[in-house]
């Protein structure tokens, strides 16, 4: 029997344990209850990889997502994981404030690595990832799941046929709720990076930006230095260092609108905001012809001469694994195409170089905040 491929997971918050643990039984494992045609290709040549151990600094939350998700060895420390475990690659689900120093780590060890997004929060962080990848001779994936998701690969396939024509005009509009304090995450770029991504993802390299933000936090002072609060990083920030700044730190209410030109000669459109409810709209637009995407799930694609629109969304009526909410949004997909690059030796779709430009992209953004000016990347 060929060996699986094994894999460590550093990180047990909530992130992690709702949307990366289960995804190994769903498209890593593959059960056979869900093989065949009911998930395609993700079924092709079953069980590709294990997940032999997990790592918390708050044992409690390891030993329970280890008991949750059948994971036979729990550690605390993660350089003790990598000196004991015969692994193959990991994945980290940190903070980016602390994620690239122990992915470094990993890499040192001769791993290959999964990051999630964003890989951090500073270009020198991202460069130091780039650069001990590059060393180490492994890859280092970035966790853009949409990348990965249904609708959006959709309409990436409608936006490459001939008929459509060259994508002229891009369209991306996320929003959110009330976000935590700046102190807990940057919403720019902790959240905003999706579709800093997404837009790379679907008009290429971006080669100038002209933005502007609106904001209804109290005493915002349009600062977007970390808060000298230097919370420290543990369990699952969201829930614990929202807990730790309640009171001190009003919450980020913000809108950011920005122009973009693409390399391409393409130009596009990004809304960001943390003002209403979760919502995400993308539209391309190439000649006479237009994709959209609705609330991450519906497809509509008018393709020029086509006298009725051609309309996709997920049916999903069954309780079925093969259309978990995980596979539809990309998180499977991302899982599986990481163990098996891990397994290939192959680089990923989507690297550090990915999270590195998004930073660059996050940074212009806010350049051009501050200054009142396009900026070229």
């Amino acid at each position: 029997m060929t060996r699986l491929t094994r894999i460590g997971i550093i990180g047990c918050g909530s992130h992690a344990v709702q949307n990366l643990y289960p995804c190994f039984r769903l498209a890593v494992h593959n059960p056979p209850e869900i093989l065949g045609a009911a998930i395609g290709d993700l079924a092709e040549g079953g069980a590709i990889g294990d997940l032999v151990a997990c790592c918390d600094i708050d044992e409690e939350r390891a030993t329970r997502c280890a008991r949750d998700f059948g994971i036979p060895r729990v550690y605390t420390n993660h350089r003790q994981m990598l000196e004991q475990e015969d692994l193959d690659g990991v994945i980290v689900a940190m903070h980016p404030r602390i994620q690239p120093a122990v992915a470094i780590d990993c890499l040192q060890a001769g791993l290959d690595v999964f990051v999630e997004k964003p890989p951090a929060q500073t270009v020198d962080d991202c460069i130091a990832l780039q650069e001990a990848a590059a060393k180490a001779g492994r890859n280092v994936m970035v966790g853009f799941m949409k990348r990965f998701s249904e609708p959006y690969q959709r309409a990436l396939a409608i936006a490459q046929r001939p008929e459509f024509g060259p994508l002229t005009a891009y369209e991306g509009r996320w929003t959110f709720g009330t976000y935590p304090p700046r102190s807990v995450y940057d919403f720019l770029n902790g959240f905003g990076c999706h579709h800093l991504d997404l837009a790379r993802f679907f008009g290429g390299d971006v080669k100038w930006v002209m933005a502007a933000r609106a904001s209804q936090m109290p005493g915002d002072t349009h600062e977007w230095t970390p808060s000298a609060l230097d919370l420290p990083v543990v369990g699952s920030a969201w829930r614990d260092m929202s807990a730790l700044v309640e009171g001190r730190e009003p919450p980020q209410e913000e809108a950011w609108a920005c122009l973009v030109g693409f390399e391409s000669g393409a130009i596009g459109t990004l809304q960001l905001n943390c003002l209403e409810r979760l919502n995400e709209r993308v539209v391309l637009t190439g000649h006479r012809s237009v994709v959209f995407v609705d609330g991450w799930r519906r497809v509509t694609a008018w393709i020029d001469g086509a006298e009725t629109p051609e309309i996709w969304e997920p049916s999903d009526q069954l309780p079925l694994d093969a259309l978990d909410p995980r596979h539809l949004h990309g998180f499977a997909g991302e899982i599986r195409h990481f163990v098996e690059c891990v397994r290939d030796r192959k680089r990923p779709d989507v690297t550090i170089d990915d999270g590195l430009a998004a930073i660059r992209f996050e940074l212009a953004i806010k350049r051009s905040v501050a200054e009142n000016r396009p900026v070229d990347l």
